[in-house]
């Protein structure tokens, strides 16, 4: 009896139950070792974008800039965290560009380039270790080839890609992309197309930045199977009843 006054509940309760799973799947959601007085707050250690974008609850969009110190600090402890999940996280990178800044246009066009050529993720660490750590100025051509070739780039393959109308086309578009993200400052973590923060928002910067990602990739997942059971059929083995002929 219980499973048929489950199958046929109504959708409202359907809904109320979801809702009442999501809530209570989120008092667990905090900071990893914290309690939860240091749940992560919206407005505060995060917000939901006010447009939120179409993304898979597991996507993690990093907007960064090569000649950003925070953002170096964030690559590789955002970079190990995502290898650790399970299911699968899917990682995006989109360079921080505003279109009256001729710097940030031309380290977006070297991540679109390196992107192109394959290497944008294998040789991330080292085009941060040369521009934070070497002082490498990567937006001139001769500093550029000269690290191209210290790094074993092939030169004709990297002027072609630099030069192709892919590249060129990517970096015109990524202001636009940037604010498609509701993202004003560098770095900044999307989870989810919906939730983002920023090592500016935590108080403990780029070391605290991780585990609210942690918490807001928890949450994305929370809200999306609350969202499928929300709109699950009420009535998903129900059959019209059929009245028998009169002969």
């Amino acid at each position: 009896m219980t499973t048929l006054k489950t199958a046929t509940a109504p959708r409202s309760l359907v809904r109320a139950l979801a809702a009442l799973g999501l809530a209570a799947s989120l008092v667990g959601l905090q900071a990893p070792g914290g309690s939860a007085a240091e749940t992560p707050q919206a407005g505060v250690q995060y917000q939901r974008i006010a447009h939120p974008v179409t993304a898979s609850p597991r996507e993690v969009v990093e907007v960064f800039w090569y000649d950003c110190p925070h953002s170096y600090q964030l690559a590789q402890p955002l970079r190990d965290w995502a290898a650790r999940q399970n299911p699968p996280v899917t990682v995006r990178h989109i360079p921080a560009a505003w279109a009256d800044q001729p710097e940030e246009m031309a380290y977006a066009r070297l991540y679109y380039t390196l992107d192109r050529l394959g290497l944008a993720d294998k040789l991330e660490h080292e085009v941060f270790h040369a521009v934070r750590d070497q002082h490498w100025d990567l937006t001139q051509p001769d500093a550029l080839n000269s690290w191209a070739e210290q790094e074993g780039i092939d030169q004709q393959q990297l002027t072609d890609a630099w030069n192709s109308p892919e590249v060129q086309r990517e970096t015109q578009d990524a202001p636009a992309l940037r604010e498609h993200y509701d993202v004003h400052e560098m770095p900044s973590v999307v989870v989810g197309g919906t939730y983002r923060t920023s090592p500016f928002m935590v108080s403990d910067g780029v070391a605290g930045t991780v585990p609210v990602v942690d918490y807001l990739l928890k949450r994305s997942t929370a809200d999306a199977a609350a969202h499928a059971a929300a709109h699950r059929p009420a009535h998903p083995s129900a059959r019209p009843a059929v009245r028998p002929r009169k002969s």
